[in-house]
């Protein structure tokens, strides 16, 4: 079995599974936790559904852990807006781009709140503190994450169905060239609804 058979599909779950499944299937049976994510990770590749696979050179994802008091602060704030949230299990930040590689742009950040050990997580994307706050505004969607390697971080999207692989460095030409190829077996061709 080819060592990159962790973040691929064989063609027969591809075809038997709806892309609602393919996002619970991605992080089924693994074993992940907050800490496995922390630190920043470079994009190395992403494929769309529909898309062909695409290099990311240069961008960055940052995960920090949420400590107790901003997690305070921030059910003090939205907590009356948010439903269906377990705020003890607001356990990760996501940062785009790394607050380092922002310079002048704006860094987005997003809450993710674990829904198991398997690398389920949901997010929570807090609009800036002048924002008028409403139900409305606060979109949550499921992520998937999983460890590849021991060195590499597979995310799943499953909203945008996106997947991406993320590294510590840049890899080189033939690694990219087969990180581009593992990451195409999520979306077929011919499975563009």
């Amino acid at each position: 079995m080819s060592q990159w058979a962790a973040i691929t599909l064989s063609a027969a779950d591809k075809e038997k599974h709806h892309h609602d499944s393919v996002c619970q299937e991605f992080s089924r049976g693994v074993s992940f936790t907050d800490a496995q994510a922390l630190g920043s990770w470079r994009l190395l590749v992403y494929r769309a559904q529909g898309g062909r696979p695409g290099g990311a050179e240069g961008h960055c994802l940052q995960f920090t852990a949420v400590t107790p008091e901003e997690r305070q602060s921030l059910s003090d704030r939205i907590g009356q807006y948010v439903e269906n949230l377990s705020w003890g299990n607001l356990t990760l930040k996501m940062q785009v781009p790394c607050e380092a590689q922002a310079g002048n742009s704006s860094v987005r950040s997003y809450y993710l709140e674990r829904l198991g050990g398997d690398g389920a997580y949901r997010t929570l994307q807090v609009p800036p503190p002048s924002a008028k706050l409403d139900l409305a505004e606060f979109h949550r969607y499921p992520m998937r994450f999983k460890p590849v390697e021991a060195q590499y971080l597979a995310l799943m999207d499953c909203h945008e169905k996106v997947v991406f692989l993320l590294g510590r460095d840049q890899p080189g030409g033939e690694l990219q060239e087969r990180l581009r190829k593992a990451i195409s077996a999520y979306w077929p061709e011919e499975a563009t609804d």
